[in-house]
């Protein structure tokens, strides 16, 4: 039987009801697929072409799919409750066993060596192209414009000076400059700071609509919703649509989201409410590419808080969900074992505890804790780690946003001039 169009690794992993598909990299956590689109690498996988995204993987490229069992889970359930800079409080010291036990560390929290058969990157031409106006997003958001669209394949490197913008497209390395910049980058999930919203079966409502269509959704999936009111009939339409079980929906965070390997249930002020999928429609504008271009960020007050723009040059321009101004939902207290960077794993109280050591600035604190500095580079956590700054009495400023815009390996990089 012919799969539907867009079938991956990740979908599969939803339908069989086994979406734990990788460790997060400091408690070994479970991690499973979150945004479908590529920049969250909750899901990242072994294949035998090296390590991929298991949304992006189509399945007969790896083979047979199973549940994931990481055997480092135990150390990782140690390591919880420690900070994240415990080990270099250990490590160095006697002084004469530093080197040792350095190079034991790295040894042991490296990744594991590619699959066999992975074999070199092509090597791509590079070329250079000048642009009157430049459009980044889907076609049509600025007639006229070069455009260059993450959902076609392109990938975005960052912006650079001069008003340059690297791309990889294909076989080819792009050098764009422009003179106007269009950004319709879109929008990422905002997690709520609760307990438990890591878990595995966690996803945004946009990658539930991805896997939906992809055939993953099945009849009777208890679904629960987190959205602002004016996304929570789009929500509604995509339980209807694949027969789900929409047990809870709500703009007011849940006090906890349970499970071990996956998500179980959500806990309210009403009890406990059993499901399998919890659903985030709620967004944080993709403001990656504005802010290595020069803009400026602040977060909102009153609500969730997000990142929103304050200021662009006069020859940017945002578009779309990517100028959003509003979570659109109540705030709610940051839990002390919530995760606010995933990749990380990096807590609520773990930031509170580096501020109570007197590093009062986010840049001290990125450095410290490792938060923003994953493989999502920030995407799903910087919202929640400056909003946590915050409130610890912190000026909650954006830390400086550099190229690449997502992590590429070396060898993707390979351009021959």
């Amino acid at each position: 039987m012919t799969s539907p169009p867009g079938t991956s690794v990740a979908s599969l992993a939803i339908a069989a009801d086994e979406p734990a598909l990788a460790s997060s990299f400091r408690f070994h956590r479970p991690r499973g697929p979150m945004c479908a689109r590529g920049y969250c690498s909750q899901c990242e996988i072994h294949t035998p072409e090296g390590r991929k995204l298991a949304c992006q993987t189509a399945p007969d490229r790896v083979g047979e799919i199973g549940p994931h069992r990481d055997p480092l889970r135990p150390l990782g359930r140690i390591a919880r409750h420690f900070t994240p800079w415990f080990w270099e409080h250990r490590f160095l010291r006697p002084r004469a066993l530093r080197r040792t036990m350095l190079h034991a560390l790295r040894y042991l929290s490296a990744a594991g060596p590619l699959a066999d058969g992975a074999g070199p990157a092509p090597v791509r031409s590079f070329e250079e192209v000048t642009a009157d106006v430049l459009a980044v997003g889907p076609a049509g958001t600025e007639p006229g414009a070069y455009v260059v669209d993450p959902d076609d394949g392109d990938i975005v490197l960052g912006v650079y000076p001069d008003r340059t913008l690297g791309v990889l497209r294909a076989g080819s390395m792009l050098s764009v400059r422009f003179r106007r910049l269009v950004l319709a980058t879109g929008s990422y999930e905002r997690l709520p700071p609760v307990e438990g919203n890591e878990l595995p079966g966690v996803v945004g409502l946009e990658a539930a609509e991805i896997y939906g269509r992809a055939g993953a959704l099945h009849r009777g999936l208890r679904m629960a919703l987190w959205a602002a009111p004016e996304q929570q009939a789009r929500g509604e339409a995509l339980a209807a649509r694949h027969g789900l079980d929409l047990v809870w929906l709500g703009d007011v965070a849940p006090r906890r989201i349970a499970g071990r390997a996956r998500v179980r249930a959500i806990e309210v002020d009403g009890g406990r409410i059993a499901c399998d999928l919890f659903v985030v429609g709620v967004r944080q504008p993709a403001l990656d590419l504005a802010l290595q271009a020069g803009a400026t960020a602040t977060l909102t007050a009153g609500e969730l808080p997000i990142l929103a723009v304050d200021w662009t040059p006069d020859w940017l321009e945002l578009r779309g969900s990517a100028a959003g101004r509003s979570s659109g939902v109540p705030d709610a207290r940051p839990a002390a074992e919530a995760i606010v960077c995933a990749c990380e794993d990096v807590r609520v109280k773990d930031l509170e505890a580096c501020v109570a050591q007197g590093l009062d600035r986010p840049e001290l604190v990125k450095r410290r804790t490792g938060a923003m500095t994953g493989p999502c580079q920030g995407k799903l956590c910087a919202a929640a780690v400056l909003a946590t700054l915050r409130d610890c009495g912190v000026e909650a400023t954006p830390t400086r946003a550099r190229p690449l815009a997502r992590p590429v390996t070396l060898g993707e990089l390979a351009a021959d001039a």
